[in-house]
């Protein structure tokens, strides 16, 4: 897998939780940036929520810096191509760090600053989100029941998660990051929803697939400039 330059930030993420939800494609399509074509598997459209817990931050050369080293976040993604390469779109990013809201934002990603709290007890993990300044709120309730295994070429796990590219609309400007970190191995996830107030619209069904990552750590690059226009 080739990536372009150098990688600029390096993350580990904790006590990952994927929710995905299968979703008609057309109405996912209404949602996304016209440059964006909707990546469907089997003819249908997913939306994943993902809570999780960033540590060890830190940028290329420098040490990990106190107010900059950990935070929590809650994404809400959903799966696309442009010009025929996969990536995720995010609809939501909420974190817990004001720094992390302020630099997400330049790039034109969507986040929220929110009031997060993410507690362990032996394998049970408890997270709760508010955004501080906007409606929006998810409560969890999760645990691994089974060990990871790695996901299979070319099944829909693989397809919702080896994803290493994003895509935002800025301006006029379309713009791509990319990440690189291991392969995905994963755990079935035992799950409680309390509350789910932060989809881009409501979904009363349960999630049909569910997966558990204990701890992941990814290298980010810088964004760049891709060229405009559909492919398709």
């Amino acid at each position: 897998m080739d990536y372009p330059g150098t990688w600029v930030m390096t993350q580990t993420w904790e006590q990952l939780l994927f929710l995905h939800w299968k979703i008609t494609p057309q109405y996912m399509d209404l949602l996304l940036p016209k440059e964006l074509e909707l990546d469907t598997y089997q003819g249908s459209a997913w939306l994943t929520v993902l809570p999780f817990q960033v540590s060890h931050q830190r940028i290329r050369l420098l040490p990990e810096l106190p107010l900059l080293r950990a935070y929590r976040e809650l994404n809400v993604r959903t799966y696309v191509k442009y010009k025929g390469k996969p990536g995720v779109y995010f609809f939501s990013l909420d974190v817990d760090h004001p720094l992390a809201v302020i630099g997400g934002k330049t790039a034109g990603l969507p986040f929220h600053l929110a009031k997060i709290d993410l507690h362990q007890n032996g394998s049970l993990v408890s997270f709760t989100s508010s955004r501080m300044f906007k409606q929006g709120a998810f409560s969890t309730e999760y645990a691994p029941i089974s060990k990871p295994v790695p996901v299979e070429a070319g099944s829909l796990d693989y397809w919702l998660l080896e994803r290493y590219s994003l895509f935002v609309k800025l301006g006029k400007l379309v713009l791509q990051g990319d990440i690189r970190h291991e392969h995905w191995e994963v755990s079935g996830a035992s799950v409680r929803i309390m509350e789910n107030s932060i989809l881009p619209f409501k979904v009363i069904s349960e999630p049909e697939q569910m997966h558990f990552c204990a701890r992941k750590t990814a290298y980010i690059f810088p964004f760049r400039k891709v060229p405009m226009g559909r492919a398709f």
